[in-house]
């Protein structure tokens, strides 16, 4: 692992480009200009003349046009900053792009006040149009927790103090969580957050495990107390909005808008820390002996079942993966995704200032655009096949609905994605007879796609929950009480096969996820959908192929539950998520077997 390198040392074509946006930076701000003339003009045509149907519907076009503007400019303006945070003028740019938000929430606020407080006659008239589904739906929702016209004026034009939580926490996370150095075998390592968790943590060398995770893990505990301050002032922020809204529980002020009930939320994180638990434990417990470890410390728990077989890969090599791994969707989806590296839809450079992890924003009008750090390693393409799993989804489901109707609910928001790691390790698993690659494929299921999706982020929501509890009872915490519930959780979920330390019990610090709401849990809800949605297309590829794209088009046209029975899945009961876990079972159960393959 070399140190990393600045962004200008990359090559373009390995950058994204995000000309169709907006040609350069005096573009953008020339956008913003007209956009808050247009904002004005609009404003001043209907503000308090939104009386009939006919007046409704006239403004219903205007605003779609307004809104797919107003989207375009959000997105340009946070994407430069989050490739490189060190760069002042992405700064400006991100700056430029959060003052035109608020001034357009704030000015377009007697829009959503006109809607909330329409007739229901005419919200039942232009719910026959089915461009319109979403919004009369989240109209209808908005309407039990609404405060009227002024006060969600205030609230919106409080809105950058009210993101000053996710800020400080995203500019520690770029610059001050400095981690030092180490040495092994006389050998100096540079340590980051990108080069720990994209290199160090699942090193085959113990000693470089163990050495840049205790680096990593200095490196978050000189900053715990500044970050559990952000972290306590977003969920107070959070828990003050719950109450002024209605709301008794700061759980149903978050689940309300993702259209599901505490008790769906419930169920996703009881019964994978209770059932998903035993088989996670007996995968790791495999790894370890696999690897010679008499013992699995938090330093080792992402190690590779087989190191030595984890090959590189290159961007192209990538790009292959997934249009292979992907062609079992058929045609239509494939030439959806086909361009994503000719047009430059991709951030692939790992270069120093860059935000880690990964994310995709699809614009509506323009194409989907993602970030990530590649770094050369077959988990890469795992990233990138997830990240195009939500490119595809936004790209057909712009194709298909309305500006009004685009957005799917966060609830499930993250199927697509999964569905397409399950995809890749399938082609991977298929590829060859061989029981080494074959059990290399499913080692990489479990690590890549359900350890991320169904271990570290629902770990998450269970100290999330936690949290809100703490929070839901008017009790405050500090770094401390935060390290405690991690510990707890971790240690809960992994019993006696790893080992829970109190630098694994910093993990709270490593994800943006606790300033998203109730997010962290959608993850395994939507792998859950993925996972029977892939057992569908496995066993009736046909049907399932059909029904799957019929689910990725829907957008937000229709509510979570409907949604997943589009793709084959009925999420009121538990029989979806016991079934991915009995799929994880025998995919732990099929490893075991190849491993005795290859001892012979």
């Amino acid at each position: 692992m070399t140190e990393l390198k600045a962004r200008s040392e990359f090559e373009e074509r390995y950058k994204w480009d995000l000309s169709p946006l907006f040609a350069d930076e005096n573009a953008f701000l020339r956008a913003i200009s007209d956009s808050l003339d247009q904002i004005k003009a609009f404003q001043k045509n209907f503000d308090g003349h939104l009386h009939s149907l006919e007046d409704f519907q006239r403004a219903l076009k205007v605003y779609e046009q307004l809104g797919i503007e107003i989207d375009q400019i959000a997105n340009y303006g946070f994407m430069p900053q989050t490739s490189d945070f060190s760069d002042e003028k992405f700064g400006e740019i991100a700056h430029a792009a959060q003052d035109f938000v608020t001034k357009s929430d704030v000015a377009l606020s007697f829009w959503k006040d006109a809607l909330i407080n329409a007739d229901d006659q005419i919200l039942k008239e232009i719910n026959k149009n089915p461009n319109y589904a979403e919004l009369v739906r989240k109209t209808r929702l908005d309407k039990k927790s609404y405060l009227g016209n002024t006060v969600e004026k205030t609230i919106a034009n409080l809105q950058s103090a009210l993101n000053t939580p996710y800020d400080v926490y995203t500019k520690l996370r770029a610059g001050d969580y400095h981690m030092q150095d180490f040495q092994v075998d006389g050998k100096i390592y540079k340590n980051s957050f990108v080069a720990y968790e994209n290199f160090y943590q699942n090193d085959e060398n113990a000693e470089i495990r163990e050495k840049s995770f205790r680096s990593f893990s200095t490196g978050l505990r000189e900053n715990q107390n500044a970050a559990a301050a952000a972290y306590l002032n977003q969920v107070t922020n959070e828990k003050v909005l719950a109450t002024m809204h209605g709301y008794d529980s700061v759980f149903d002020y978050l689940l309300a808008p993702q259209e599901v009930d505490r008790t769906m939320f419930d169920r996703q994180i009881d019964l994978i820390m209770n059932d998903f638990a035993p088989v996670a434990q007996k995968y790791l417990k495999h790894v370890a002996k696999v690897n010679g470890l008499s013992k699995m410390t938090f330093a080792d728990w992402k190690l590779d079942l087989d190191s030595e077989l984890n090959p590189e890969a290159s961007i192209e090599d990538g790009y292959s993966y997934v249009m292979k791994a992907t062609a079992k969707l058929g045609d239509e989806y494939t030439k959806t995704i086909e361009p994503f590296l000719k047009d430059r839809w991709v951030d692939f450079p790992a270069n120093t200032g860059k935000d880690s992890g990964g994310y995709t924003t699809f614009p509506y009008g323009v194409h989907p655009f993602i970030l990530m750090s590649w770094t050369g390693r077959l988990s890469d393409v795992y990233t990138l096949i997830h990240e195009i799993g939500h490119a595809g989804q936004g790209a057909l489901s712009a194709k298909n609905q309305s500006y009004y109707n685009y957005e799917p609910s966060t609830y499930y928001v993250e199927a697509p994605s999964t569905f397409n790691e399950l995809l890749l390790s399938d082609y991977l698993e298929n590829r060859s007879d061989d029981p080494r690659t074959k059990r290399f494929a499913l080692s990489h299921r479990l690590s890549d796609t359900y350890f991320h999706n169904f271990i570290t982020h629902l770990t998450e929501a269970a100290f999330q929950r936690e949290v809100y509890t703490i929070i839901d009872q008017g009790a405050s915490f500090n770094a401390e009480k935060l390290n405690q519930i991690m510990k707890k959780v971790l240690s809960s979920f992994w019993d006696d096969a790893v080992e829970i330390d109190d630098d694994a019990a910093l993990t709270w610090m490593r994800q943006a996820h606790y300033y998203m709401g109730l997010y962290s849990y959608t993850y395994s809800a939507g792998l859950t959908i993925s996972t029977q949605g892939f057992i569908n297309l496995k066993n009736n590829p046909e049907n399932g192929r059909k029904s799957w794209l019929d689910f990725l088009k829907l957008g937000g046209s229709k509510a979570p539950i409907a949604a997943a029975k589009t793709a084959g899945v009925d999420v009121t009961s538990d029989q979806p998520l016991k079934n991915t876990i009995q799929f994880l079972s025998d995919t732990v159960d099929k490893i075991i077997a190849y491993t005795k393959q290859i001892e012979k």
